[in-house]
């Protein structure tokens, strides 16, 4: 698909079919994710990839309220989700980073010596390219965040001390191709709006 197609097709999906996705894309898709930029070369973002039909449930359960997921019809399609990922972010890895020799003089080997979370930036960086390479295979995901459940959803996912979700990315083939949501009821800003030349 052409990248501008791909940008102008990117949005949320909440609803999904029972159609599998193949293990063949979900590689595909952490692929595209883990070749984002990190800071220092540092690649301090990994993957947690959930295809279970039962713990898929489980976590979806575990993370939201039963209101939430009743509240719309596109909320209860999350419930087919076919794969979860979630980007875990190690801070830990950025800071051993910028202790080592050739970056050791710029004072960020402690957490207060970074003017930008880094960790949440390069994680950040992976989530959108996985979601634009879900468009390029004809997918949908929805991105959220983790409100509900956080340290139950760590033993479950038996994460190492320090290494915490970004959030967490439902991924299917889409059951609904309208707009749903906010962007159903919002115009978008025109980018002559949001563009602000040599200065505010």
């Amino acid at each position: 698909m052409e990248f501008d197609a791909v940008l102008r097709r990117r949005r949320m999906h909440r609803s999904f079919t029972d159609e599998p996705v193949p293990i063949e894309e979900v590689n595909a898709l952490c692929e595209a994710a883990l070749r984002a930029p990190s800071a220092g070369f540092t690649q301090g973002t990994e993957l947690v990839i959930v295809r279970d039909p039962q713990r898929i449930r489980t976590i979806l359960e575990l993370i939201t309220t039963q209101d939430w997921l009743t509240n719309a019809a596109s909320h209860q399609g999350l419930r087919h989700s076919q794969v979860l990922i979630f980007p875990i972010i190690n801070q830990q890895a950025y800071l051993a980073r910028y202790a080592e020799p050739d970056k050791a003089q710029s004072g960020m080997a402690t957490e207060d010596g970074w003017p930008q979370p880094y960790w949440l930036v390069d994680a950040s960086f992976a989530t959108m390219q996985l979601l634009l390479k879900v468009v390029d295979l004809g997918l949908g995901a929805s991105f959220m965040g983790i409100y509900y459940g956080a340290e139950e959803l760590r033993k479950l996912l038996a994460l190492p001390d320090g290494l915490h979700p970004l959030g967490i990315l439902c991924i299917g083939h889409p059951s609904n191709p309208r707009l749903t949501g906010s962007p159903s009821r919002r115009q978008r800003r025109s980018t002559e709006t949001l563009m602000h030349f040599e200065q505010w």
